[in-house]
């Protein structure tokens, strides 16, 4: 008998894992940040931004792997933004000045207008990834409920942005016997890509790339949610192992 482990397929023309994206310039990592996997099980639960059971419960309680199936390419956007902008010390950004004037006195003001900012962000592009996910020591019986919150989510998911819609079903599979942990699942569950095309492609003939949460891990990264006013996170550590792409079926494409 295994570990319960609910696996998850993320894949679309576009997705982003900023993890320092809390500004104007809105960066993206090449894998799945934990913050973002995290805020994407809070939309499925009906967990609003800000909610405490995002830290306490799903970050504390949840391990994250991450396979990299394909890494796709980094793409940049520029757009533009016109509001009342919040800045890092806690002030506003209007008429192109700072100021310690309170959101609600600045939206009432008929003479200060918003601010409009040019703002870079990040996607990868066609990209797709393994995501498993299994319960922290102590932590017993939730990642059932988290399956079925997947298939059935309080709110619509998407990969990292709102923008970023998944094209095929996020859920891939939950169960608590076929793999033995974290690592076994990510190197033996199949591989399986859909593209641009909705079709299966060709498995990788070199190995697959894999991100795994340990508390030994030689890497580090700062993408453990931590709920706070400036959405600064927390730090991590993970190991990167290579490993040989498993078989491609049919069956893996969910």
């Amino acid at each position: 008998m295994g570990n319960p482990l609910l696996l998850l397929r993320l894949e679309g023309p576009l997705q982003a894992w900023g993890a320092r994206s809390r500004w104007d310039v809105r960066d993206t990592q090449p894998e799945p940040t934990k913050s973002g996997i995290i805020g994407l099980l809070g939309c499925a639960l009906g967990y609003p931004r800000g909610d405490h059971r995002l830290e306490t419960e799903l970050d504390a309680g949840l391990r994250v792997g991450v396979r990299v199936e394909h890494p796709g390419r980094v793409i940049v956007d520029f757009q533009t933004v016109t509001d009342f902008l919040p800045t890092a010390d806690g002030r506003y950004r209007h008429s192109g000045v700072k100021t310690g004037t309170s959101l609600q006195k600045l939206r009432a003001d008929p003479e200060a207008e918003p601010a409009t900012i040019l703002s870079p962000r990040a996607y990868l592009e066609d990209a797709a990834f393994l995501v498993a996910l299994a319960e922290a020591p102590g932590v017993a019986g939730r990642l059932v409920r988290y399956a079925h919150a997947v298939r059935h989510p309080v709110w619509p998911l998407y990969l990292g942005r709102k923008a970023c819609c998944p094209t095929r079903p996020i859920f891939e599979d939950y169960t608590d016997d076929a793999y033995a942990d974290l690592e076994d699942a990510l190197r033996r569950h199949p591989w399986a890509w859909q593209g641009a095309a909705c079709t299966l492609r060709d498995a990788p003939a070199g190995p697959l790339t894999v991100y795994l949460e340990h508390p030994d891990g030689t890497l580090a990264r700062q993408d453990a949610l931590r709920v706070n006013a400036a959405r600064a996170y927390g730090f991590r550590r993970v190991t990167r192992l290579d490993v040989p792409c498993p078989a491609a079926v049919e069956g893996g494409m969910g």
